[in-house]
């Protein structure tokens, strides 16, 4: 086609135009049907290969909440005028595939409200000063309905987005298990997000992966070491950073903090903050397309929820194992070791073979009598520690109560059970050096017994024995 042959319209064309621009304002039933409409009216008045409206949001970015015609890169384009357009500022310039685009600022009143842009390939000739002059008419007489419909769209927007925060905050609430609420995170943000998301729990000076939903390199379980500037502000409760967002820049800019660049690429990333604490982490990406900007600022909306969760589920988390703990010697307690045993039981009762100790510290009055106490309390750490030691970490010891202690050992006979209880005997009377000795009863599951407490009265009848034979002795059930 001739470059020089102009395409633009005769003035009562522009007239007809905007008497019709007027006209469909008024009887545009929905906002997408109105910015529709006007796209339709730009389109008829300039010929061109690709349409957009686009509208200030409350941030002062712009917005493509409509577009015809191929993709211009509009998004990028909104970017990278916007603050042109806003001072009421005309953009004309090349396009991404040749040719040229004109964008025309909207404003109603004072306030900029968006604008309109439109594409010309290179076949057509290039923009002329009336065509600038339509697109700001059109624009003017259409601000205030782009407005208003731009201000219905995003209260519908914020409208789907308290649904979606209110429903993903009583999942969250529903459940106190760490486990449980990471992994309600992940999916939560995932349904939101076409990326990958990864859940990180801060602990101590490291963060571990704790939840993934999506492709991605890293993997449940992961941990990596925290910049040391991060844990510097932590451990002062957040006073030196100024908001979360601060500490999501601080983790943005320190190379390699995710560990294995399994999560290179990674776009956004969302401090989870209860309080002025750090409590974990949200990445997304890398992003197959453009970052979602609605979806983050979603994401950034359900951090508070995401991260008082998590709180919660550590507090509760804390107070069972403090239920479930003896405080003075932090072994299990006998509420711990009853439901320990019930669970074992039932497994003996199947068919693995199991093995219950009682173990008591003799004479342990008159140690206390002898040397205090204090000292008493000290030789009860002690013996924990050694009961600890000896018992592998798939069993359970525990505190029976006062200075009596019990090993549960799943999986092994009466002759296994005794000689761990020989170990524990021999290293007491090597550590205490003889001041304190220790008996013990050993029990084995056998078919006949109906409860755990028949295989307790077992092993207590057993430790019963080796305190009348003697003491510092280790003695086996009847069978």
């Amino acid at each position: 086609m001739d470059s020089s042959k102009t395409i633009s319209p005769s003035l009562a064309e522009r007239y007809a135009v905007l008497l019709d621009t007027a006209q469909t304002l008024a009887m545009a039933p929905t906002p997408m049907a109105l910015f529709a409409a006007v796209c339709g009216l730009v389109r008829r008045a300039l010929p061109g290969s690709s349409y957009l409206i686009a509208i200030c949001e409350a941030d002062g970015e712009l917005r493509p909440m409509h577009t015809e015609g191929p993709d211009e890169g509009w998004s990028s384009f909104c970017r990278e005028t916007v603050s042109r357009l806003r001072v009421g500022g005309t953009v004309l310039e090349g396009g991404h595939a040749g040719g040229c685009i004109l964008a025309v600022p909207l404003f109603h009143r004072d306030t900029f409200v968006g604008c309109i842009a439109v594409a010309r390939p290179p076949d057509l000739p290039p923009f002329e000063s009336g065509d600038t002059e339509l697109l700001q008419a059109i624009g003017r007489v259409g601000a205030l309905a782009i407005r208003s419909a731009a201000l219905a769209v995003e209260a519908e927007r914020r409208s789907r987005e308290i649904e979606q925060l209110a429903a993903a905050a009583r999942d969250l609430s529903a459940s106190l298990e760490l486990d449980a609420v990471v992994e309600r995170i992940a999916a939560h943000a995932h349904q939101w997000v076409d990326a990958p998301v990864v859940v990180w729990l801060v602990e101590g000076d490291r963060v571990r992966v704790a939840a993934r939903v999506g492709a991605g390199g890293v993997r449940v379980g992961e941990e990596s070491r925290l910049p040391t500037e991060l844990v510097t502000k932590m451990s002062s409760g957040g006073e030196g950073a100024e908001s979360a967002a601060d500490l999501a820049e601080l983790l943005s800019a320190v190379h390699g903090w995710l560990g294995n660049g399994g999560a290179e690429g990674v776009r956004s990333t969302i401090p989870l903050v209860a309080g002025r604490q750090l409590v974990g982490l949200l990445t997304v990406g890398p992003w197959t397309r453009e970052e979602d900007r609605d979806a983050v600022r979603l994401l950034r909306r359900l951090a508070p929820h995401a991260a008082s969760a998590i709180d919660n589920a550590r507090m509760h988390a804390e107070l069972r194992r403090l239920s479930l703990t003896d405080p003075l010697v932090q072994l299990p307690n006998r509420r711990q070791l009853d439901l320990v045993l019930e669970r074992d039981f039932a497994a003996a009762a199947r068919g693995r073979a199991l093995c219950f100790i009682l173990f008591d510290l003799d004479r342990f009055k008159a140690y206390n009598d002898a040397y205090g106490h204090r000292e008493g309390d000290v030789a009860l750490l002690k013996f924990a520690e050694i009961l600890r030691t000896e018992t592998r970490t798939m069993n359970l010891a525990a505190r029976y109560g006062g200075e009596e202690f019990a090993a549960i050992l799943s999986g092994t006979g009466k002759l296994g059970g005794q000689m761990h209880a020989e170990r524990v005997r021999r290293r007491v009377m090597r550590e205490f050096g003889g001041k304190l000795t220790v008996s013990a009863g050993v029990a084995e599951y056998r078919p006949g017994m109906r409860t755990p407490i028949d295989l307790v009265i077992a092993a207590d009848r057993a430790l019963y024995r080796a305190k009348q034979t003697g003491r510092n002795r280790v003695c086996l059930a009847d069978d």
